[in-house]
């Protein structure tokens, strides 16, 4: 009888120990399905982000390394996403490092967004972009003004670093529609189709679909591997 009783302890101790190796095997199976997942999610990488799905290659962009180490911002006045990602923007510019810059390229999708863009330029090149930037976005999106002509546009500057006059012929330079041109090729090279939009060293178009703060990421990533391509050791 004891002979049997034994016998049943081991056969039952044989099971749980069969049952917990099936058990431990089906957690790890579900932990690595599950690593699995989330690498893929992020792309594969140890820092998550990947080409493809966090950025593209802009065709026929310059070799990596060969660039210039800018972020470009595509945005307009008029849109109220734009708007609502300068705060974000202008703080994030701030921790750049000094081999990093960062500039705006206002978009001309429309008429009334030409107008915008032209503004933007003429008042970047008279310097008086500071004392204007903010006010545009609010007076448009909260204060629901429309300007839809040159000389409204200057009446609302003038006296903000520049004068009427100034901004008027400066808007009206070749200097201004030759920059808006050159925006204008670069976005349709890169397929930059809405906006805001960040570009980095000319080579790189953000998947901005995550989010802003993940795209500012994304750039903030992007830079060290222009970094390490112009400093392989």
């Amino acid at each position: 009888m004891a002979g049997k009783t034994k016998s049943r302890k081991a056969s039952a101790q044989r099971v749980n120990t069969v049952r917990n190796l099936i058990l431990g095997l089906a957690a790890a199976l579900v932990a690595g399905i599950a690593a699995w997942g989330f690498l893929y999610s992020t792309g594969g990488t140890s820092d998550g982000f990947a080409a493809g799905s966090d950025w593209t290659v802009i065709e026929d962009a310059p070799a990596s390394g060969r660039a210039p180490l800018t972020v470009t911002e595509f945005f307009s006045y008029g849109c109220v996403h734009c708007r609502n990602f300068d705060p974000l923007i202008e703080t994030w510019r701030e921790g750049l490092p000094e081999d990093a810059s960062f500039v705006r390229a206002p978009v001309s999708y429309s008429p009334v967004w030409a107008l915008l863009a032209k503004t933007y330029l003429a008042l970047e090149l008279e310097e008086a972009l500071p004392r204007n930037h903010e006010r545009l976005f609010r007076a448009i999106h909260d204060q629901q003004r429309q300007f839809l002509s040159a000389d409204q546009l200057a009446d609302f500057v003038a006296g903000r670093g520049i004068t009427r006059e100034r901004f008027l012929a400066t808007f009206n330079s070749s200097r201004v529609q030759r920059r808006l041109n050159e925006i204008d090729q670069l976005s349709r090279r890169a397929s930059v189709r809405s906006v805001p939009s960040l570009i980095v060293a000319n080579r790189y178009l953000v998947n901005m679909d995550g989010g802003r703060k993940r795209a500012l990421e994304i750039a903030n990533h992007l830079l060290d591997l222009e970094r390490a391509a112009r400093n392989p050791a």
